[in-house]
């Protein structure tokens, strides 16, 4: 289903319009239902004419940046602190609670559904294969435009990355990179995907013991979210540099790094991420006398 005909039918439906009276006089009702399945493409005037009458304007149905309002928007932010904070316990329960709603859900929505529940297949109960074939199918079934493409894309790597399918991660990593150069960056959602995919290559670089490399990635990663004025994964960019580093940097330029990452902590309420910068600067004090 391309995006015209997804964004077609949740509109008419969230307006509670039946194909029928979406249809009256302006066109057939069978007209109405090829366009939601993807069969047609409505002329430019046709298409005015029911824009009109689901009170969007044209662009709506062709701008990916014009979200279709979503019925997972509570979830979604519940989600995104759990994920960040690693708890899969409680993801999984949220998780369960929204499987048991009987809501009409968009496209990108169930497949959003679908990512979570793969997160917790490969990291609560370590069936990466499931997790992996899920991933797989649901890229399939979802535009290259879409935010939850990107998304998928991005965690499907990483999953590669984790059980040695290298060549499957970089060409995942390369064609992600390829698409993210064809967005605008000034759009919050793009800009923090293409963090997180630059965080996770400079993670994959420090895997297979590429410092160098790994702190160049993430210095340049760091650059982009303070030319942005962005402190989303600016902490723990901090702390891979600062890991990097401690194979050919000073002691006290290591430090400097984590008592950035520190001070990002206070800052932004993450306690999980600074317990692990205490106990890392509580140990490197320890050594150090």
């Amino acid at each position: 289903m391309n995006m015209l005909a997804e964004k077609f039918r949740l509109k008419r439906k969230e307006l509670g319009l039946s194909q029928r009276s979406l249809a009256e006089g302006i066109c057939e009702q069978s007209q109405i239902s090829k366009i939601e399945r993807g069969h047609f493409m409505p002329s430019a005037d046709l298409l005015f004419k029911l824009s009109q009458r689901l009170e969007v304007p044209l662009d709506y149905f062709f701008n990916e940046q014009i979200e279709v309002k979503s019925n997972l928007s509570n979830f979604k932010q519940l989600s995104a602190k759990l994920l960040d904070d690693r708890n899969y316990d409680d993801l999984e329960y949220l998780y369960k609670i929204e499987m048991d709603r009987n809501t009409f859900l968009s496209l990108e929505d169930r497949m959003y559904l679908e990512w979570v529940r793969a997160v917790i297949d490969f990291y609560r109960y370590e069936t990466q294969d499931k997790a992996i074939s899920i991933l797989e199918v649901a890229l399939a079934k979802v535009s290259s435009e879409s935010f939850i493409y990107l998304k998928i894309l991005n965690t499907l790597s990483n999953f590669y990355s984790l059980i040695g399918r290298e060549q499957d991660y970089e060409n995942n990593y390369s064609l992600l990179m390829k698409i993210y150069q064809t967005k605008n960056l000034e759009y919050q959602e793009f800009l923090f995907g293409y963090i997180r995919v630059r965080y996770n290559y400079a993670h994959y670089l420090v895997s297979k013991e590429k410092y160098t490399e790994a702190i160049q990635e993430a210095l340049e990663t760091i650059e982009i979210c303070k030319s942005k004025q962005t402190s989303y994964q600016l902490a723990p960019l901090l702390i891979l540099v600062g890991n990097a580093g401690e194979h050919f940097l000073g002691k006290e330029q290591v430090k400097n790094y984590y008592l950035e990452a520190r001070e990002l902590c206070k800052i932004f309420n993450n306690p999980l991420m600074l317990m692990k910068i205490e106990k890392y600067l509580n140990e490197t004090d320890h050594d150090n006398t």
